[in-house]
C-alpha cells in the first residue's frame, strides 16, 4: 500500500493529509492519533453515502472503537447541508447529546460535508476540533484541505464562514471508483486550475490522460500534485490577505454561474466555465498567451467539463459578482494566469469587470 503524507506546517494549527487506499482500521487509527483524548466523537456523514454503506458504517464502528461516546448524524445531501438552517440543525443535535468543547467532529463525504463539519466544528462553543474523510474528487483535493469552512445564504455561495483548521485528512481514492463520470469530472476542473495558476507539469499530466480512464496510480499522483499546490499557497497565506486569492481562479465568474443555476451545475462544472471566462478576460486584456486559453478549453472539454460560457454568461449572471467575498469596495481582485503554472492577482472595478467581460466572450 502506498501512502503519501503531506504536511501542512501552521504552527500549533499543523496537521497532516494522508493518501492512501487505506482500510477503515487503519484510518480510524491515524484519526484517533490526530485528535487525541476528546470526550466524545460526533461522525457527520453525507446521506448520499447510503450506497456506500459497506466502505462508510466499518469506518464509523472503527472509530467507535478507539474513541469515546461515537455517534452518527446524516447530513442532508450535496450543497443543501451548506445553509444556516442545516447548520442550526446540528448544532442543537450536537447540544441535545451533550457534546461538550472537548469534543470532536469528523466529516465523511463531498466538499459540501467537508464545508459544514469545519463550520459546525468552528463555531460550535465557539470552536470545537475536526476531522474530515473526503470521498469525492473535488473534495480530496480542494474543500477538505486549507481550512476554509463555510456555507451559502440567498445572496450568494460561501459568505457566511469561517478559517478553521482541521486535525487531519484521510484520503482514500478507494471512494472514487463507485463515483459517477460527471463527480470525477467537476473534480478535475479544481486539478486543472491547480496546473493552471502553480503546476504547468500537472497540465501534461492530464492531457496525456484525458478521456480515457485514468489508472489508479495516475490519479493518486494528480490527487497529491493538486494538494500540494494548495498546501503551497495556504501556508504562505492562510487566511487570504495575499497570495491565496489565486486559488480563487476561476471562481469569482463560476460561484456566479453556479448560483445563477440554482446550484444544478457541480461546483467544478460552475468553475470550468469561470476558468474560460477569466483566460478569455486575460486574453482580452493582453496578460494571457492566447494559445492558453486554447489549450485549457481543450482540456477542459476532454475531461467531460462545460465550456460553453458563452451561453451562461448573461449580465443579471454578473451582477451576482456584486456581493462576492473577494470584492473589495467597488473592485474584486481578479485571478488571471497570463501563462501556464503562473497567476497574478489584479483589482478591476466592478462595472469595468462586467463590461469587459460580455466584450471578452
Amino acid at each position: 500500500m502506498h501512502v503519501t503524507t503531506i504536511s501542512v506546517p501552521l504552527g500549533q494549527r499543523s496537521y497532516e493529509v494522508c493518501i492512501a487506499p487505506a482500510g477503515a482500521t487503519d484510518m480510524a487509527q491515524k484519526i484517533a492519533t490526530a485528535l487525541g483524548k476528546p470526550t466524545g466523537v460526533a461522525v457527520l456523514v453525507d446521506s448520499r453515502l447510503h450506497q456506500l454503506s459497506a466502505r462508510v458504517q466499518p469506518l464509523v464502528e472503527a472509530l467507535a472503537a478507539r474513541l469515546p461516546r461515537v455517534r452518527r448524524l446524516d447530513l442532508p445531501a450535496g450543497e443543501s447541508c451548506k445553509t444556516l438552517a442545516a447548520i442550526e440543525h446540528s448544532c442543537d443535535w450536537l447540544a441535545d447529546n451533550g457534546y461538550d468543547r472537548g469534543a470532536a467532529l469528523v466529516g465523511i463525504g463531498g466538499g459540501a460535508t467537508s464545508d459544514h463539519t469545519g463550520f459546525a466544528a468552528a463555531i460550535y462553543l465557539r470552536g470545537i476540533a475536526y476531522a474530515t474523510f473526503p470521498t469525492t474528487l473535488l473534495a480530496m483535493v480542494d474543500a477538505s484541505v486549507g481550512g476554509k469552512t463555510g456555507v451559502d445564504i440567498a445572496a450568494g455561495k460561501n459568505l457566511v464562514g469561517a478559517f478553521h483548521q482541521p486535525r487531519a485528512v484521510m484520503a482514500d481514492p478507494g471512494f472514487l471508483e463507485s463515483l459517477p463520470e460527471r463527480e470525477i469530472a467537476a473534480g478535475m476542473a479544481e486539478v486543472v486550475k491547480a496546473g493552471l495558476i502553480a503546476d504547468a507539469p500537472l497540465l501534461d499530466t492530464l492531457e496525456a490522460q484525458a478521456g480515457a480512464a485514468m489508472p489508479a496510480e495516475t490519479l493518486a499522483k494528480v490527487i497529491e500534485a493538486a494538494v500540494r499546490v494548495k498546501v503551497e499557497v495556504v501556508v504562505a497565506d492562510e487566511r487570504e490577505s495575499g497570495r491565496r486569492a489565486i486559488l480563487n481562479f476561476g471562481h469569482t465568474v463560476g460561484h456566479a454561474i453556479e448560483a445563477a443555476s440554482g446550484f444544478q451545475l457541480l461546483h467544478g462544472e460552475a468553475v470550468s466555465l469561470g476558468m474560460i471566462a477569466a483566460l478569455s478576460l486575460g486574453v482580452a486584456r493582453g496578460v494571457t498567451e492566447p494559445a492558453l486559453l486554447a489549450r485549457a478549453t481543450a482540456l477542459l472539454a476532454r475531461l467531460g467539463l462545460p465550456v460553453d460560457v458563452k451561453r451562461r454568461l448573461a449580465a443579471d449572471v454578473l451582477d451576482r459578482m456584486e456581493v462576492d467575498k473577494k470584492r473589495v469596495s467597488d473592485a474584486v481582485r481578479f485571478v488571471l494566469v497570463p501563462r501556464e503554472g503562473q497567476a497574478i492577482i489584479q483589482g478591476i472595478a466592478l462595472d469595468e469587470l462586467k463590461r469587459e467581460l460580455l466584450a471578452a466572450l
